[in-house]
């Protein structure tokens, strides 16, 4: 939100600078930085068009002379608007402008211009382009243009937190600087003129269907309005905010939303014949055309202003076109309201329309400012609009607000603060903060204001005793102290040592939206969990498998040039297996693919394509760093995947792995062409195993002895049992086995493979000798050639 700092003066007397203001907000919790910076405007002044006549080689361009205070120079424009006798902002050559756009001295069209006659977007004011800035008169010819510009529109940019919605309005932002400085706050003043009269009561009714939706809702009707121009304060103010003037009836509303926050509504009191204001929820309604022009399907979901049959406004959030106040619009009807916080959001995501009203709504108005800001709106009508107050105002008030009292201790200030905040202190800022209390022996009672929706206990008013009193007056501590379980002092340790494993073995880890689309959660065939108020449309489940975001990200990384990946994740899914919230089930997963090749190509060696192998490669590796038996691989049929297998350790199923279904692909809306192998883990079953305890090993220096012997097996044998028979036999100083060659041919016979079987040797104390490794290779091709019905081959 923008805040203009010529319009806080008017409530709270400030001295300090714009950044100063910044940095103090900043530490109030209130994000802040400035939004112009007119500084740099060093050779920018105030001109006079002395003659704006047509460019003799251009329709649309105009050929003036420009006074800037010490000479009369020939300028091109091109604004429609410029004319003689007008007061400007001129840019001299040599000047910068926003964006770093510096003035030079041109020929456009054949004449020659000698700077800049300047709009509002070139100044960095706004986005207004279409006619120069026209300044006031008062103004002297050869100034520079940055005093002025600073008093009229200096401003800040405030990112608000959604806990503060009085934060959302020029007055709570003076409020919270009067706090901060122990200065006067001005207040809002209005008048209320016969505002018990029941003459409104025979000319307008108001209904409300459910006190919960509108709690809160008044109204007042206003004759002989005349719609027009604004006034230029009003216009420059609204300006300074960042919003721009359409016409009196408009601004006003506009304005006193960014003054106090309130929002409100002016109706063209004519377009209502049945004189009648009926708040209610969606029934047989179907549509309604907005403000902006758009024609918005309703649901459930929303709540209505109507006429009393059809909807004339989407109740919080937006006005109707067909009650929308025009040019000739002679009776409004004005509406200040207080609306239920969850019903405008809901209402509000429902429809993907998000506006300034609804913003404010949805994070909870002042049910005590509605009488207020429809008092400010009437006032203004009857000054700037001429408009005339048909005597008294309806107020219905079903829903009367209730103020809650909170308690808060002493030791807890103490304890929280970390050091002692005297009474005296305590009572200053629960004053500043309209807090209304009384001092016990060892608590005050308190009882928040209206505007504060977001105090709502203890813990509340001890941020905001801190947060006022000043964190930078909080002395540091020097020693830090906490509590936790000696046996699980990290429950996310394994957690880390899983991740260390896989950037170890080259993956590199991601991060995936919880939050996706129905289609990419339903996928699967597994029913997912919807949102009830979805962002976006892509959205509205939450994820029941870690793969579509993965490969999302594979394929963002292939369109960029790096197709040649190991990614994993670790994250939750969600899965609807019953009814209700008991029937939502998380799990917990690690979920990883490979793609493209595992070795670079280089002069040296030749570039090697994933496949499942790789997968399982990884998780043989996986589990001999969890000092845990080998994994088995049961080949499966699962949805998604073109081939795959179960991941078995130690008898239980952890997960599976495998390759990815292009079809699957496809269907996710993605472009990937080469295979992708990937494998899904369940965590809970991955974190016992590496709490293992790890062993250590000395290094061992003595030499490696390696051997390759080849042996003729049937087309059913598997390597991976083979392998490990072999290890099962404990033979003395044999380390590792595994294939690394399968060869298949007619001299083999047709039903027959021939596979390399790769030995190491290594003794932890001495030099292995040949006879003592030639031993062990004769035994293991006895056992090989008896129990695997193999044929020796050759052997190296």
């Amino acid at each position: 939100m923008r805040i203009s700092i010529e319009w806080l003066k008017e409530f709270v007397d400030l001295k300090e600078t714009p950044d100063a203001l910044a940095d103090m907000l900043s530490m109030l919790g209130f994000e802040s930085k400035v939004a112009h910076d007119f500084s740099l405007l060093t050779k920018v002044v105030v001109g006079k068009v002395v003659t704006a006549k047509k460019h003799p080689n251009a329709d649309r361009l105009k050929l003036c002379t420009v006074n800037d205070g010490r000479n009369t120079l020939s300028v091109v424009c091109g604004a429609p608007n410029v004319d003689a006798g007008q007061t400007i902002v001129f840019a001299r050559v040599g000047a910068v402008l926003p964006g770093d756009f510096v003035i030079s001295k041109a020929k456009i069209r054949g004449e020659e211009s000698r700077g800049m006659i300047c709009s509002e977007r070139e100044l960095g004011i706004s986005d207004e382009h279409d006619g120069i800035m026209v300044l006031p008169k008062t103004l002297k010819v050869g100034k520079l243009i940055q005093p002025h510009l600073d008093k009229m529109y200096s401003a800040l940019e405030l990112d608000l937190t959604p806990n503060r919605p009085d934060g959302f309005s020029h007055y709570g932002i003076a409020r919270e600087v009067a706090l901060k400085t122990r200065r006067k706050l001005k207040n809002i003043s209005v008048k209320t003129l016969n505002a018990k009269s029941k003459d409104v009561h025979t000319i307008a009714k108001v209904t409300i269907e459910d006190a919960t939706d509108c709690p809160r809702y008044m109204g007042a009707v206003l004759n002989n309005v005349t719609v027009g121009p604004s006034p230029d304060w009003m216009i420059e103010r609204l300006k300074a905010a960042g919003q721009r003037s359409i016409n009196n009836l408009v601004d006003i509303s506009n304005y006193v939303l960014l003054e106090m926050g309130h929002p409100t509504h002016i109706f063209d009191f004519d377009m209502i014949p049945s004189n009648t204001i009926a708040i209610r929820r969606v029934k047989n309604d179907k549509t309604i055309t907005t403000l902006d022009e758009e024609k918005r399907n309703l649901s459930k979901q929303q709540l209505l202003i109507t006429d009393g049959k059809k909807p004339i406004a989407l109740a919080g959030i937006m006005g109707g076109l067909e009650s929308a106040v025009q040019d000739k619009t002679n009776t409004v009807f004005v509406e200040s309201a207080y609306f239920d916080p969850v019903t405008i959001r809901k209402g509000s995501k429902e429809l993907g329309l998000l506006t300034e009203a609804s913003r404010r709504f949805e994070r909870g108005a002042d049910v005590n400012a509605v009488e207020t800001a429809l008092w400010r709106v009437i006032n203004l009508l009857q000054e700037h609009a001429g408009g005339e107050l048909i005597p008294g105002i309806i107020d219905e008030y079903p829903g009367k607000f209730k103020p809650k009292s909170i308690s808060m201790r002493r030791n807890e200030l103490d304890l929280f603060a970390g050091c002692k905040i005297s009474d005296r202190e305590v009572k200053m800022i629960l004053n500043g903060l309209n807090i209304k209390h009384e001092k016990k022996k060892d608590h005050w009672k308190c009882t928040p204001p209206s505007f504060r929706p977001d105090l709502e206990r203890e813990a509340d008013l001890i941020e905001e005793i801190i947060r006022v009193y000043g964190y930078d007056n909080i002395p540091s501590a020097t020693n830090y102290a906490s509590s936790y379980l000696l046996e699980h002092p990290d429950p996310e340790k394994p957690l880390e040592d899983l991740r260390n494993l896989f950037s170890a073995f080259g993956y590199q880890e991601c991060q995936s939206n919880t939050l996706q689309s129905e289609y990419w959660t339903t996928i699967h065939g597994k029913k997912s969990i919807a949102m009830m108020n979805p962002l976006t449309e892509h959205m509205t489940h939450m994820r029941t498998d870690l793969l579509p975001g993965l490969l999302e990200a594979l394929d963002f990384n292939i369109k960029n040039g790096s197709p040649d990946l190991y990614l994993f994740e670790l994250g939750n899914v969600f899965i609807q297996e019953k009814k209700g919230l008991s029937g939502m089930k998380e799990i917990p997963l690690v979920c990883g693919l490979v793609h493209g090749n595992r070795v670079s190509l280089s002069a040296h060696e030749q570039a090697k394509t994933t496949t499942v192998f790789t997968v399982m490669g990884h998780m043989d590796r996986l589990c001999m760093a969890m000092d845990t038996s080998t994994p088995t691989f049961e080949m499966v049929e699962i949805k998604g995947y073109q081939q795959a297998f179960t991941v078995c350790v130690e008898k239980e199923e952890i997960g599976v792995l495998g390759m990815v279904d292009p079809i699957f692909v496809k269907d996710l809306g993605l472009e990937i062409d080469q295979p992708v192998h990937c494998f899904s883990l369940e965590t809970n079953k991955l974190i016992p195993l590496l709490t293992n305890q790890q062993k250590f090993a000395t290094i061992n220096v003595y030499p490696i002895v390696e051997r390759d012997v080849d042996f003729v097996f049937s087309e059913e044998v598997e390597t991976g049992v083979v392998s490990q028979k072999i290890l099962k036999q404990n033979y003395p100083n044999l380390n590792e086995v595994f294939p690394i060659d399968i060869f298949r041919h007619k001299s083999v016979g047709s039903d027959h493979k021939s596979v390399t079987f790769h030995f190491r040797f290594q003794h932890p104390d001495k030099t292995l000798e040949d006879n003592e490794v030639s031993s062990v290779i004769n035994k293991i091709k006895r056992l090989v050639l008896s129990d695997f019905d193999a044929k020796l081959r050759s052997s190296n």
